[in-house]
């Protein structure tokens, strides 16, 4: 029934929560997993007052990329070696759930992994929810995967606890 499991992660610890999931699951239903990560774009899109563009040599953007295709390929995708399950990874520029709906439907994926960082309202309005702009409008199922308490950093206790005074 699930043969393509699609993963999202930006590396953070909700993300690769996702991505130990998503290898357990693809583990026991003998599913491949594609991972995507999604980029913001670089350089920025900066302009000042005047107009000017910051120039930025086209060596520094290539060493910013292959430096995150390494990061990708060793840090994030770890749990998916670990795990022996067949995979492949993609780098995106753009809206994260859009992305993640888009390479659902491209590879024809039966299910979608996400993370979340268990925003309160007022946080997600703000800050955007890639978990649940996917749950609306996402082409197949989607799990999202909170962080458990073993795994929850202490960063994110103090993030949750400014967003709520």
């Amino acid at each position: 029934m699930f043969n393509t499991i699609v993963v999202g992660t930006d590396g953070s610890p909700h993300g690769q929560h996702a991505v130990a999931v998503a290898a357990d699951l693809a583990a026991a239903l003998q599913a491949r997993v594609v991972l995507v990560h999604i980029e913001e774009p670089f350089p920025p899109p900066l302009a000042s007052a005047s107009g000017y563009v910051p120039y930025v040599p086209q060596t520094v953007i290539d060493e910013v990329e292959a430096s995150t295709r390494q990061r990708v390929e060793t840090e994030f995708c770890a749990p998916l070696r670990a795990a022996s399950v067949a995979y492949e990874t993609r780098i995106l520029h753009g809206s994260p759930a859009t992305k993640l709906r888009e390479t659902a439907t491209e590879v024809g994926a039966d299910l979608i992994v996400v993370g979340t960082r268990a925003l309160h309202a007022l946080g997600e309005l703000f800050l955007g929810s890639t978990s649940h702009a996917l749950t609306l409008h996402a082409p197949v199922p989607v799990v999202v995967v909170p962080l458990t308490p073993a795994v929850k950093p202490k960063e994110h206790e103090q993030q949750e606890a400014a967003l709520t005074v």
